[in-house]
């Protein structure tokens, strides 16, 4: 059974349509991209799944119980420690509790680097940190408390090669503990690398791959940039 159902789903802004007819399965243990330029309807889909709007038409079904989902706007008060921040993630967000040296012990086991970095950050005042330490620390701490889906919404924009390598590696440690992770990225290579399927949103439409080499083979391209470009303007 999916964990998610997507079944012809549309949505329109003021009468203009944005995304029609949709079809979309989601099941536990998978990592799926959702590939689509500025404005082609991501965030839309994300907040569609999650409630935060309503569709025209279609209907989705959703039977996670713990679902989590890391938006493109984050803004900590600047004045709270991350670590506070982190205590805030865990009240609204984890299934069960869990403390910052669970949380640190659990990156270590997949990298001591990883574990020191993301220390150093629950340190700092949200004020001080960067964009990009702020929507790693926040992407890594969605990873680690255990819910079934976790939606993310471009989780590596503005985001160190570091980070990006371990937060595409809590993404697999995830997957592997059970939990079903929806990605959205620009990066056409990292979703086709790391995903175990993905699709391309263009034109209001939703288009499924399995690899990137069918991506390539769809759009008559030499690299997955091109097959990007050409799903999205032509």
């Amino acid at each position: 059974m999916s964990l998610v159902t997507v079944n012809d789903l549309s949505f329109s802004y003021t009468g203009k349509p944005l995304i029609r007819n949709i079809n979309l399965r989601l099941s536990a243990g998978e990592a799926v991209g959702i590939l689509g330029i500025n404005g082609a309807g991501k965030t839309t889909l994300f907040d569609l799944i999650c409630q935060l709007r309503h569709p025209c038409g279609g209907e989705i079904i959703n039977r996670s119980k713990h679902p989590t989902y890391l938006t493109q706007i984050l803004t900590p008060p600047p004045q709270l420690k991350m670590c506070e921040v982190f205590e805030l993630i865990m009240h609204l967000n984890a299934p069960a509790p869990m403390t910052l040296c669970t949380a640190q012990a659990r990156l270590y086991t997949w990298s001591s680097a990883l574990s020191n970095r993301y220390r150093a950050i629950a340190h700092k005042k949200a004020a001080t940190c960067s964009y990009g330490e702020i929507r790693s620390f926040f992407t890594l701490t969605l990873l680690l408390i255990g819910s079934d889906l976790i939606m993310l919404d471009e989780p590596t924009a503005g985001v160190d090669p570091g980070f990006r390598h371990f937060i595409w590696l809590g993404i697999k440690k995830a997957c592997a503990e059970g939990a079903c992770v929806l990605v959205s990225s620009h990066y056409t290579e990292e979703i086709a690398a790391n995903c175990n399927r993905f699709y391309m949103l263009a034109h209001q439409h939703l288009e499924a791959f399995t690899s990137g080499d069918q991506f390539l083979a769809r759009y008559g391209a030499n690299s997955l940039t091109d097959a990007f470009l050409n799903a999205s303007l032509t």
